[in-house]
C-alpha cells in the first residue's frame, strides 16, 4: 500500500499502477497509520472514462478517482479542495481563481517574474485549504494541472483573488458575499449532505481574514504590480 502525507494528513493507497507512484513521490511516506484509504475499481475507472469526452489510459483515470475519494473526506479534518493557482511569497499564500482559461497561470507567472525569489508555486491547480487552529492554510497536492507547478510546501492562506480580463488593471477588495458564488464553483463539494454541509461552513470561514479582492488586468507586468499591492505586498 502506498502512503501519502497531503495536508498532513496520511492517506493509505491500495493503486494498481505506477501512475500515481510518480506524480506523489514528493507527498510519500515511509511509515505512519493512514487516517483512511482510498482505491480505485474498475468500476470507478470505467464511470470516470465516460465522464470525460477523452480517452485517458486506465493509470491516469485511477489517480483521478483517487484524487476525488481523497476529496470526499477532506471534510473530516476541516479541509476542501480549491480549484485555483497558489503562490507562496514572503511566508504566505495568495490564490487566484476564475474560470478555466481566463488567465491564471499567466498572471501567477508575471508574480514570479515580479517578485523573483520571494515567490514560488505552491499548486498551479488543485490546492487544498486545512484550517488548523482557526488559520486557514494552504497545501500543495500532487495534482498540479497541466503545467505542472507546485510543490510539497504550506503557508497560511493570506489573500484570494477573483481574477477577471481586462483591457486596463484595476483591483479593489471586496466581501466574501461578492464572491461567494464564483468561489463555490471553484472549489469540490462531497456530495453527502453531512460532508457538503461541513465544506460549505469551511468556506464561509474564508471571510475572517482573508483578503478578498476582485482583479481585472491584461497580460502586462503592471497586473502583477496592481494585484500585489492590493494585497499589501511591497514590490
Amino acid at each position: 500500500m502506498l502512503l501519502l502525507s497531503i495536508a498532513d494528513i496520511t492517506v493509505g493507497v491500495e493503486n494498481r499502477y505506477k501512475h500515481i507512484e510518480r506524480i506523489s513521490r514528493d507527498y510519500t511516506v515511509d511509515s505512519g497509520a493512514p487516517l483512511f484509504t482510498v482505491s480505485a475499481s474498475d468500476e470507478d475507472i470505467a464511470r470516470e472514462r465516460g465522464n470525460l469526452d477523452e480517452d485517458f489510459h486506465d493509470a491516469f483515470l485511477e489517480s483521478t478517482v483517487i484524487h476525488r475519494k481523497i476529496a470526499d473526506q477532506l471534510w473530516r479534518y476541516d479541509a476542501f479542495l480549491f480549484h485555483g493557482a497558489v503562490l507562496a511569497v514572503d511566508g504566505g499564500a495568495y490564490a487566484f481563481t476564475a474560470p478555466s482559461g481566463t488567465g491564471k497561470t499567466t498572471h501567477t507567472r508575471l508574480w514570479l517574474e515580479l517578485l523573483g525569489e520571494r515567490a514560488e508555486y505552491l499548486n498551479g491547480d488543485k490546492p487544498i485549504i486545512r484550517f488548523i487552529d482557526g488559520v486557514p492554510y494552504a497545501y500543495g497536492t500532487p495534482w498540479l494541472g497541466k503545467e505542472g507547478y507546485g510543490s510539497n510546501i504550506s503557508a497560511p492562506l493570506l489573500g484570494i483573488a477573483r481574477l477577471a480580463r481586462g483591457k486596463e488593471n484595476s483591483a479593489r477588495g471586496v466581501s466574501f458575499d461578492d464572491i461567494s458564488s464564483i468561489l463555490l464553483s471553484q472549489i469540490y463539494i462531497p456530495r453527502a449532505p453531512m460532508a457538503a454541509a461541513r465544506t460549505l461552513a469551511l468556506v464561509g470561514r474564508l471571510s475572517e481574514g482573508v483578503k478578498l479582492i476582485e482583479l481585472e488586468c491584461n497580460m502586462e507586468k503592471d497586473a502583477a504590480v496592481t494585484s500585489a499591492a492590493a494585497f499589501g505586498i511591497k514590490v
